[in-house]
């Protein structure tokens, strides 16, 4: 292996009937025991497996407030469930209020800025602003909906799902987004035209020119859909998923965060931020494992040598298959 490659190696960025019938039976029974049971009484969740029984939810089923708290959840066992619905429901309540009866989407959308960005009861006089200090939500607890249902500080991943999640209720036609390190809502109007609206800014409209201008991304990456595509509900809630991954890698806990990312990538596998973690957590691994014990591969014992050469393939694989898509490393 090339000293090249093996820099490379070790790169790191920073449904059957029946089956499926059984397979949703267990999927639903994991979610309830996982989300309802108090922190102090839960075993302890299986990263992937509760991601996958949320990504597995028939359409109909999928729910966006559901799975935010269910990643929350992951993330921080303790995490106040209660209070984040309770806050989502009063900011449901205060939207559909101003917007009047029969709204048209118009004022909904101006009710929708009013309840998030404004001040009154219904959020007991705290509107939910910009974090300045962690923008882009570089501390993995501050991408949380609850945290940002208790500080009232969000940034381009806490800030666009509430946004998500009240319009949706509120009925609007609104998915996520990606640019790089930033998500944002796609609104779909009743004549089919598609809105960015950028919820770090007031939820007000942005044009596509001015992401690409600020969150540089190829061509490539455009046209293979990883950036600037309007997302499924599931891949949506996939998309949601990615902080579980964060969390995973900054506890350094690489085989689940790989688990994890296999999971978002079997609902959405044009999720690139997924191949790239997993290729990550392929690297640290081998690190781990390999590269800080032995000087050269060569002095790997014979009956590791399957598992070091496994662990080179799917982390050579994940990043060729994200700059196949048009991700750059500059951009991840």
């Amino acid at each position: 292996m090339s000293i090249l490659l093996i820099q490379r190696s070790i790169r790191t960025d920073s449904r059957r009937r029946l089956g499926n019938c059984y397979t949703k039976l267990v999927a639903g029974l994991l979610l309830i025991l996982f989300v309802a049971a108090p922190p102090g009484v839960q075993a302890e969740p299986v990263p992937a497996a509760v991601v996958r029984a949320v990504l597995s939810e028939p359409e109909p089923k999928l729910d966006f407030l559901q799975a935010a708290i269910t990643f929350d959840r992951l993330i921080d066992r303790n995490s106040d469930v209660s209070a984040t619905r309770a806050l989502v429901a009063r900011l449901d309540d205060a939207a559909r209020q101003m917007a009047g009866p029969k709204p048209s989407d118009a004022y909904k959308l101006a009710a929708l800025r009013k309840a998030i960005y404004g001040t009154g009861a219904w959020n007991y006089n705290r509107a939910f602003t910009y974090d300045l200090a962690d923008p882009l939500g570089q501390q993995v607890r501050s991408k949380m909906l609850s945290t940002y249902v208790r500080t009232r500080k969000g940034n381009c991943v806490s800030m666009p799902v509430l946004f998500l999640i009240v319009a949706d209720r509120i009925g609007l036609k609104v998915r996520l987004a990606a640019a790089p390190l930033h998500l944002f809502v796609r609104y779909t109007d009743p004549a089919g035209v598609d809105h960015n609206l950028e919820a770090t800014s007031g939820g007000h409209e942005a044009r596509a020119e001015w992401y690409r201008a600020n969150l540089p991304m190829t061509d490539r990456a455009i046209q293979s859909g990883i950036y600037m595509r309007t997302l499924s509900k599931r891949e949506t809630i996939a998309q949601m998923a990615a902080s579980v991954l964060d969390h995973l890698m900054a506890e350094r806990r690489y085989q689940e965060a790989a688990d994890v990312a296999d999971a978002i990538l079997a609902a959405s596998p044009r999720e690139a931020y997924a191949m790239v973690k997993k290729g990550s957590a392929m690297g640290e691994l081998m690190k781990a494992e390999f590269l800080d014990r032995y000087p050269v591969p060569a002095l790997i014992p014979p009956a590791l040598r399957p598992r070091y050469a496994a662990l080179v393939a799917a982390n050579e694989k994940a990043f060729r298959d994200a700059a196949a898509l048009g991700w750059e490393e500059s951009a991840r």
